[in-house]
């Protein structure tokens, strides 16, 4: 403690020294700190702003980097005046919308904000710098980016009542012992404890696990854990028991190891970043620090000749789904609809009219036998429904999903929050709605989420 002390002493003392109050009244922080404090003053315009800049940088990323290297798998460039232009203008009438949801705490608040970032803005910078998209494709997406607003701003937001701090321990501590032994089980009859975390054999381990054939009960329970074993594992540090946190931090890369999936392994990664440094200005500046990230993944590849940055997170979260989504839609105005018979229909005995299911035949149609095209969001309803009825549906139905995270997530602080919303946003772009809701774990989110410990304020 004294040594703490000491040394909160020496950082007062340089802060307050000479040489740093010459830095503070020098012209360019002077510059910087007022335009910081108003954009801090403004922070509605200030969002807008941001937005276009992110959008900016997505162009320049794509033109620069995302094409050149990967124009042979679909990302070409004709860039033309008239899809241009028309992007940016669709953009510039959303911009209000989306920006009145930047700073705004709700759960569903930051699944939508999340679902703008990471899916609708990537599709206009898709749309215009591709120039060859389908104007009846990008005249769906502004429909049902439209309607999903709507949605977001109109219907009320309702909340439970938390359960008591003493009934969350008790479940805490049997969701972690049943949790961890479950996955243990698993990983020693399948895997024989198979330890690792090598993310360039990936796509072995994923071949191996299409061969276990678990259990229906079994498989279902695994694909939940990701969600079960994050919450826990944040609610042991919230309460400071590192422990069970580590216990549970290992479980988790046996978990990974069973099957190899990255988006299992970097969620958790998420998860603990935000817990320790994530702040509130973070998510009203988001778009700013978007922007900055793509015009570093333009300087990774331009410095180092890498594009890890790039691929992995602009091109893969990105412009993968919205790209995919088009090619549903080409499938689907050809093909017969299916009507969910892969999912909720299909539960009540209405076989599939396709003998493959849809992500591998989507992947076919795209160019890649091998692999699973899947899609939410735009394509889940290509895939699944009317065009008009499914604009109706869907986007009513997906802010009616969020609202159940609401109502269970009242004063839960953002730095747990976030990663959830992060996960979920990327999942309703990447699988079908029921899907995500079941075997993605968005109800079991919503439970557990119901029962994790309050805070008053949210506020880190």
């Amino acid at each position: 403690m004294q040594l703490k002390k000491k040394l909160q002493a020496k950082v007062q003392k340089f802060l307050e020294g000479p040489a740093v109050q010459k830095l503070r009244q020098s012209a360019p922080v002077r510059i910087v700190g007022r335009g910081i404090a108003v954009c801090q003053a403004h922070p509605f315009p200030t969002a807008m702003l941001l937005l276009l800049l992110y959008r900016l940088a997505l162009d320049l990323l794509y033109l620069t980097t995302l094409s050149p290297l990967f124009e042979y798998t679909g990302y070409t460039t004709e860039l033309m005046p008239l899809p241009y232009l028309t992007s940016w203008a669709a953009l510039l009438v959303f911009v209000p919308f989306v920006a009145g949801l930047i700073g705004r705490t709700g759960a569903s608040s930051l699944l939508v904000t999340f679902i703008n970032y990471f899916y609708f803005i990537p599709i206009t910078s898709y749309f215009g710098c591709k120039g060859t998209v389908e104007i009846w494709f990008f005249i769906i997406t502004l429909v049902y980016w439209a309607l999903l607003l709507f949605w977001q701003y109109r219907i009320p937001v309702l909340y439970l009542k938390p359960l008591s701090k003493r009934q969350v321990k008790v479940v805490m501590v049997i969701l972690t012992v049943v949790s961890c032994l479950l996955v243990f089980l698993i990983s020693g009859k399948y895997t024989g404890f198979r330890f690792t975390l090598n993310f360039l054999d990936v796509y072995g381990i994923r071949e191996e696990a299409t061969s276990y054939r678990m259990p229906a009960v079994v498989s279902y329970l695994l694909s939940m854990m990701p969600i079960i074993l994050t919450t826990l594992f944040l609610f042991w540090l919230r309460q400071k028991r590192y422990v069970p946190a580590v216990i549970l931090g290992v479980t988790y890369i046996f978990l990974f190891s069973i099957s190899a999936h990255k988006s299992v392994f970097f969620f958790f990664f998420l998860a603990i970043l935000c817990f320790f440094f994530l702040r509130r200005w973070m998510l009203n500046w988001a778009p700013g620090l978007l922007a900055v990230l793509a015009g570093t993944a333009m300087l990774e590849y331009r410095g180092i000749g890498t594009f890890y940055l790039m691929s992995l997170f602009f091109r893969r979260m990105m412009y993968v789904p919205g790209s995919i989504s088009e090619r549903y839609l080409k499938f689907f105005s050809e093909n017969p609809i299916n009507f969910f018979r892969n999912g909720i229909m299909g539960k009540f005995h209405f076989k599939s009219i396709y003998s493959t299911g849809i992500a591998r035949l989507l992947g076919e149609f795209c160019g890649n036998p091998d692999t699973n095209a899947n899609n939410g969001l735009l394509g889940d309803m290509f895939a699944n429904l009317p065009i008009l009825l499914g604009l109706l549906l869907m986007p009513l139905l997906l802010i009616l999903c969020f609202r159940l995270m609401d109502l269970a997530t009242e004063k839960v602080p953002l730095k747990y929050l976030v990663p959830f919303c992060v996960f979920f946003a990327s999942a309703f772009m990447n699988g079908s709605w029921g899907t995500v809701l079941l075997t993605h774990g968005f109800l079991v989110a919503c439970l557990l989420l119901y029962i994790f410990p309050r805070e008053e304020g949210l506020s880190q």
